[in-house]
């Protein structure tokens, strides 16, 4: 609402060199993008009952409605974290008693460009249940490597295989978070 002339100088360095450079892998430069918001943000306004007139701008007030609630993966809520930290070489397995798991790990270096692709495959309770590939490059690659929600709560095992391993290109496994049914119960001292 203040506009962009009140943002700080200091906030705004480098700022100008770079807004008319395209994105990498793209044809849109800042200077695009700033036309298109406004303009999406103009047409908003008009279809709104607002009016655009020259470089007058008025803005219909409305009545706040609630939106319709959306959820996620009902009746999930985390309870534990196992934190792995060890090399995917060839197969890793672990235990978790709940409804559900995700599976964080890194492929690569954080700006990898690599081309290897690790070929996975997840085992839950001794059935294959995904074959996953894991691009080591940073702009296809998977945080959140392996996951499974909506589970009976009952103990699970998951077994993850590497088929491909690659020296170079190492994964490791960071942590596991858990999800119940229920959330977790904590004491307070």
């Amino acid at each position: 609402m203040l506009g962009y002339e009140k943002i700080p100088a200091y906030w705004k360095m480098g700022l100008a060199e770079a807004e008319p450079i395209a994105f990498k892998y793209t044809t849109m430069s800042l200077n695009d993008v700033y036309d298109i918001g406004f303009n999406h943000a103009l047409q908003v306004i008009q279809q709104n009952g607002g009016k655009v007139t020259g470089d007058k701008i008025s803005i219909k007030v409305q009545q706040p409605k609630s939106v319709r609630f959306e959820e996620s993966f009902s009746d999930h809520y985390p309870v534990d974290k196992q934190f792995i930290r060890k090399q995917l070489t060839d197969e890793l397995a672990f235990n978790f008693e709940g409804i559900g798991f995700v599976v964080r790990a890194e492929t690569a270096k954080w700006a990898s460009e690599e081309k290897y692709v690790a070929k996975t495959e997840l085992y839950l309770d001794d059935k294959l249940v995904e074959t996953v590939d894991l691009p080591a490059s940073y702009t296809t690659r998977r945080y959140e490597a392996f996951w499974r929600y909506q589970l009976p709560n009952k103990k699970h095992t998951v077994r993850i295989k590497l088929l491909n391993p690659d020296e170079k290109n190492r994964i490791r496994i960071d942590e596991v978070i858990v999800y119940s049914d229920k959330p977790a119960v904590t004491t307070h001292p």
